[in-house]
């Protein structure tokens, strides 16, 4: 199995449960759009520094053979979907498990 299939299907779980969340506890995306965007960007980021340092490093290596050969730096472009499913399944969990919902003005 390659690392951009596996990816996938973190991130089509990720997302259903989210959708799932924001349907359950009627929250509107646009309430939580902007919140998402900035924590993906900040985990985007720190996903290529730390990546990129911790394979320069030798820490870890990645087989050629089960990667799309797309780079940031060091780092493959498989490695940032987990960041991004991440963000996606924490507020989610955090919303089904019963955790306060976002108030604003779109919230019904």
């Amino acid at each position: 199995m390659s690392f951009a299939l596996l990816s996938g299907w973190f991130l089509l779980g990720s997302l259903a449960l989210f959708l799932v969340a924001l349907r359950l506890r009627r929250i509107p995306f646009g309430a939580v759009a902007p919140a998402l965007g900035g924590a993906a960007a900040v985990m985007l980021v720190l996903t290529a520094i730390f990546d990129n340092v911790m394979i320069a490093s030798g820490l870890f290596g990645y087989g050629d053979q089960t990667l799309l050969g797309i780079r940031v730096g060091l780092a493959p472009i498989e490695d940032f979907s987990y960041p991004l499913a991440a963000v996606l399944f924490m507020p989610a969990l955090w919303w089904l498990g019963g955790g306060t919902a976002p108030a604003g003005k779109d919230r019904p």
